[in-house]
């Protein structure tokens, strides 16, 4: 089995990262964590990230993989390498600098979303993944929202923006489990989000207080 070996931040700044599934509430709890730590910390830089980020986002290969059902001439690896290029370039660019200047740093997904689909889709030797992930930094925190992948489905399909957007079911299923595992394996703190969003968000103010926010 890959065993995911990260850089630890030894810089001033705090990694918080969200996971889960779509549909799973990670955009509810960043923005309730995103307000509290503004509030708290209005002189400290807290920055929203997203990853992948819009330049992998925008790419043609990324698209076709997210919004069309045809994925027969998809090469899965090649879509693995744009993303974690960007990953790392973002790291790179973006993370430790911020890391250095005393950020306090929200990413709206990680490197842990690539692997719980590359495991989803069965590719799990990957060993080129793991050594390349070997830079970039270890958040200081991960939460993983987490609801029944039944209900997350029934979610995606609410929204008026998604509700027409071709999604993988089965695919959602396997990586669901798969986010659960990472939780397990790389001690994420998991989040119900299925009933009121003040009790996880809690879960995530005890979590903040242990690493001194």
């Amino acid at each position: 089995m890959n065993k995911l070996e990260l850089t630890e931040n030894k810089y001033l700044g705090k990694l918080i990262v969200f996971e889960g599934v779509d549909g799973a509430g990670k955009t509810t709890m960043i923005s309730l964590t995103y307000q509290y730590l503004k509030e708290k910390y209005p002189d400290r830089n807290i920055v929203l990230l997203k990853q992948p980020s819009e330049r992998a986002r925008n790419s043609e290969l990324f698209k076709k993989m997210m919004f069309d059902k045809d994925h027969d001439d998809i090469n899965y690896r090649a879509v693995q390498l744009l993303t974690l290029s960007d990953r790392i370039q973002q790291n790179s660019e973006i993370v430790i600098p911020l890391l250095k200047d005393n950020a306090i740093i929200i990413c709206d997904r990680y490197l842990y979303t690539s692997i719980a689909n590359m495991n989803g889709r069965n590719y799990k030797n990957e060993n080129w993944f793991y050594d390349a992930c070997k830079e970039i930094i270890k958040p200081d925190l991960t939460f993983l929202a987490f609801v029944e992948p039944d209900v997350a489905i029934k979610r995606i399909k609410s929204r008026e923006s998604e509700k027409n957007r071709y999604f993988d079911e089965k695919l959602l299923y396997r990586a669901s489990n798969e986010f659960l595992l990472l939780a397990s394996s790389e001690a994420m703190t998991i989040l119900d989000t299925s009933s009121s969003k003040y009790i996880p968000f809690n879960k995530i103010k005890e979590k903040l207080k242990e690493i001194g926010l």
